[in-house]
Order: structure tokens, then sequence, then C-alpha cells
């Protein structure tokens, strides 16, 4: 009986011991993570269009499971991510990088594998303290057989690989820090133009920076061919670039506010806006404004954009832009020119009813402004 009621003993601190194993295995494992592929309409974080046929789960600046954003359908029109207060708590640029779902799934218990070898990366910038209307394109050229290896040795320049030109859809993004970067693409030819993106803290810009050759000052491209046996290819940006001249796809107003209150600049009914968001410039503050040239015929921007009503001063009380101090007549319609900075004075004052703009000096925007240092 006594032996009986041992081998019981043994056996039911058997169970336990079982049991609060299986509870710990729960406690230890955690809940599986399910990736949002809801679009979010109003509190979005930032808008994407996804031109393929992959299902791609998104993650902010580094491939962590405390990083991702959530999914983007395939073949999504505007799909607006969500807007974790976690990750997007300040306003900064940052490389969206794309996962196809079979990868996440594949390598969820190490993401970081696949650091060098996503679908692709996208440059993003977030304004927590505006709104963020730009549309963000994964272009339908992702994700072929063929390799495309991308060395971009720069500490301090971050490259979008656009197909065709400058101004066409960006197929990739080889941030500075991260020597290699491959892309998956699909047969045929790929001609490709790196653009330089990134935030200029000191105007509060975005800017976007163009490489040219110096033989003709043409943007800068080179020519790829994928299928019929060629896989594979290499871009060493750094050798590539060297000798090359830049250029900007936006011309720059500086106001240079010399009332004795705040005032903005406007085109028609638009309130131009810094990155962050600013569009009061207070008196002995100049304040830059970026101002995007238009995608022209073959994917490249236009050299000048044509403007019909600029106004500035005090809200609501905005004055038309005149042809200088002291000719009140229209400068319009207006040429503007990329690379330019366009100062634009103001004087007098709203209450007096002698308020009054005109663009005082017109200068280049400086190579140092423009260029980086590998």
């Amino acid at each position: 009986m006594k032996k009986l009621l041992k081998i019981s003993v043994l056996l039911l601190a058997a169970v336990l011991v079982l049991g609060l194993a299986g509870c710990g295995d729960d406690d230890d494992g955690g809940e599986e993570v399910v990736v949002d592929f809801t679009s979010y309409n109003t509190d979005y974080s930032i808008l994407v269009r996804n031109y393929t046929s992959e299902r791609l789960v998104a993650f902010k600046g580094d491939l962590h499971p405390d990083y991702l954003i959530g999914g983007i359908p395939a073949n999504a029109n505007n799909h607006g991510l969500p807007n974790n207060i976690t990750l997007f708590d300040k306003t900064e640029d940052f490389s969206l990088i794309l996962l196809t779902e079979a990868q996440y799934n594949a390598n969820k218990d190490n993401l970081y594998s696949q650091r060098n070898t996503p679908f692709t990366r996208v440059y993003v910038f977030y304004n927590r303290n505006g709104e963020n209307l730009a549309v963000y394109e994964i272009a339908r050229s992702l994700g072929g057989p063929n390799t495309l290896n991308i060395i971009n040795s720069s500490s301090s320049i971050n490259i979008e690989l656009r197909l065709g030109g400058p101004a066409g859809e960006t197929i990739g993004f080889a941030p500075a820090g991260i020597l290699n970067t491959s892309l998956k693409l699909q047969d045929g030819n790929h001609t490709i133009a790196p653009v330089f993106k990134r935030y200029n803290s000191f105007r509060d810009l975005v800017e976007t920076v163009i490489p040219r050759r110096a033989s003709d000052n043409e943007y800068w491209r080179q020519n790829y061919s994928f299928g019929e046996g060629d896989t594979q290819a290499t871009m060493n940006l750094k050798e590539l670039l060297q000798g090359t001249l830049f250029s900007s796809g936006a011309a720059w107003v500086v106001v240079n506010n010399q009332t004795n209150a705040g005032v903005r600049f406007l085109e028609g009914s638009n309130v131009y806006t810094t990155a962050t968001g600013l569009w009061n410039t207070m008196p002995g503050n100049p304040r830059t404004f970026q101002v995007n040239m238009p995608k022209a015929a073959g994917d490249v921007y236009a050299e000048t954009l044509e403007v019909y009503n600029w106004r500035f001063g005090d809200v609501g009380d905005e004055v038309a832009l005149q042809s200088g101090e002291n000719d009140t007549s229209s400068p319009f319609p207006l040429s503007i020119a990329q690379g330019k900075i366009y100062t634009v004075t103001v004087t007098g004052s709203a209450n007096d009813g002698n308020q009054k703009a005109w663009i005082s000096s017109i200068t280049d925007i400086p190579e140092n402004e423009l260029g980086g240092s590998w």
C-alpha cells in the first residue's frame, strides 16, 4: 500500500511539473505576431503605392520586430500604414525597409539575415507635426529573378535609384552606412539614375540632388540588361559618380521678412510650408521654402517652372509679388529655374496698407549644399 501511495505521489508530482513547464512555454513563446495589412485612411503614418504583385511587410529603419510598421497588400493604391506613436514620435527621415511576406515568414526569427537582401528600401520623410501627403511608390519592375548589387561606401550620402531618369519610379534606396544592398529585378532593360535624398535640418528642407555628367551636364545614368543568362550586375556608386556635377530638382525661396509681424508665402490658395510644417516667417529670421520642379518628358525634372500668383504678407492680408522694390508692375508669369535661390524681401505693414514684396536677389544654390563627401 505504501508502495502504491509513493508511486501515486510521484505520478502527481510529474503531472504538476509537466503542467507548469507547459505554462512556462506559453509565456516564453508569447503570441504570434500578426502583421496588420489594414489600410488606414485617416490616422496613418505614411502612404504607399505598391505596383507589384507581392504582399509586403514594412519596417522603419531597421529589420527588428520592434520596428515593424505593418503590411502592404499587393497592387495597393495609396495604402495607409499604421501610425504607431512609439515608432512615429518625431519628425525625421528614415529608410522604409520592405520584405515580401514570404521573406518575413521564413526569417522572422532572424530578420537581420535579410539586411543586405530586402525586397527594397524606400527613402521616407515623416512630419510629426503636419500632414504626410506624399505617396511612396514601389516599382513594378521589382521582384524578379535577377540581382543588382548596390555598393554605397558613403558615410553621408543616401541614394535613391530611379528608373529611366531622375523623376522616374524609385526601385530602391541605398542608405549611407550600409555598404551593400541587393535588389531583385525583372528581366529586361533598365536605365538607372541615382538621386541623392536627404533632410537639410539647417534649412528644414527635404532635398533632391541630381548627379550630372561633367561632359555634357546631362543627368547621370547607367544601363543594365537582365535575361538570357545575364542575372547579376554590380553598381559601385563611389566609382561611378566620381567627377560628377550636382544640381537640384527644385528651386528655393528665402523669405526675408523686414516687417514687424510674421508673414507667409502663398501661391494661389496653397500655403508653402517647410518640411516640418512651418509656414510663418518671423521678422529678422529668414526662412527657406522649396519649390519642386514638375516632371517633364523622359522621366526628368523640368528646368523651369512658370508661376502666376505668389503672395506674401500677414495672414489674410498677403500682397502680390511686384516686379521690384519701386516697380509695382506684375512680374507674372514668372519663370523659376531649378538650382536657384530666390530671395523675396517683404517690407511695410498691412495695417498701413504699404506692405510690399519683391525678389531682391537670385543666386545659385551653393555647391556645398548639393554635394557631399564619401
